[in-house]
């Protein structure tokens, strides 16, 4: 995405080049329009340029943002593997029209962590988060309630019951003034990500949280149509075919760890 925004960049800075060089060369044949028409190219002139100037601003600033923020979540995700055995953590989930920076699962339950690279400082107001004294251009509080109720409908609906998921704002470069929870949404450092789920009470047993894993791991794998996974314990499934009994010659996915067999969808 970023780096879509670099080539829109260089290309609205090779249009306004391009207008230059057509005005330089058609001074003088524009002039004998009169001066009326000439005033209405220059004026014409100024606001295309002017347009395209702006846009190029505003694209430039959403690429270095784009590069800050992935920056941030490099950061987050080596913080994250340093937490102790029995934690598993996901990064960069992407769902239809949205991503979820990093889902941690352990004893503590299973937490979505939403990360932020903005510097300054974060307070709570009540139910609202404020960046140096101002509501900031986003609800990042909604954003993080969002994404964390998409993981616990997808954990729900493929384990059968709820798991409890917890969301997390995490400012890398900002001093947190928030104690507790804005709107219940957890607000740390970088720093202290860690510390804070490490001293959260437990509520996950080892089963359970290794089945959450399973299901984020088959929820994040690419869909392949060559290639399908168990749904228990996430290895790939092999393509077999019965060589006996009713359904001899029909195919079907097997898994070779779970010696369970699937039919292979359009049966």
């Amino acid at each position: 995405m970023a780096f879509r925004r670099e080539v829109m960049v260089f290309g609205i800075a090779g249009v306004m080049l391009l207008l230059l060089w057509f005005w330089s060369k058609n001074v003088a044949s524009m002039a004998k329009l009169g001066l009326p028409a000439v005033v209405v190219l220059v004026v014409g002139f100024r606001v295309a340029i002017g347009g395209l100037e702006k846009k190029g601003r505003y694209l430039k600033k959403r690429a270095r943002d784009a590069e800050r923020g992935a920056r941030a979540e490099e950061k987050v995700e080596e913080r994250l593997a340093a937490l102790p055995e029995g934690y598993a953590s996901f990064h960069d989930l992407s769902f239809p029209g949205f991503n979820v920076d990093h889902v941690v699962v352990g004893p503590a339950g299973v937490f979505v962590v939403e990360t932020k690279s903005h510097g300054g400082k974060v307070a709570g107001d009540g139910d609202r988060l404020l960046l140096n004294g101002h509501p900031p251009e986003k609800d990042f509080v909604n954003q993080a309630w969002s994404q964390t109720f998409h993981i616990r409908d997808i954990l729900k609906e493929r384990l059968g019951r709820e798991i409890p998921v917890k969301p997390v704002l995490c400012f890398t470069s900002a001093f947190v003034q928030v104690r507790g929870t804005v709107k219940g949404v957890a607000v740390v450092t970088g720093g202290y990500l860690n510390t804070f789920i490490g001293r959260q009470k437990p509520v996950l047993g080892v089963e359970d949280a290794a089945r959450v894993v399973t299901c984020l791991k088959m929820t994040t794998k690419v869909e392949d149509p060559e290639k399908r996974y168990c749904p228990q314990c996430g290895e790939a499934l092999v393509l077999r075919q019965f060589q006996s009994g009713p359904k001899a010659g029909e195919f079907f996915h097997g898994c070779m760890a779970c010696r369970k067999g699937w039919p292979v969808k359009g049966d």
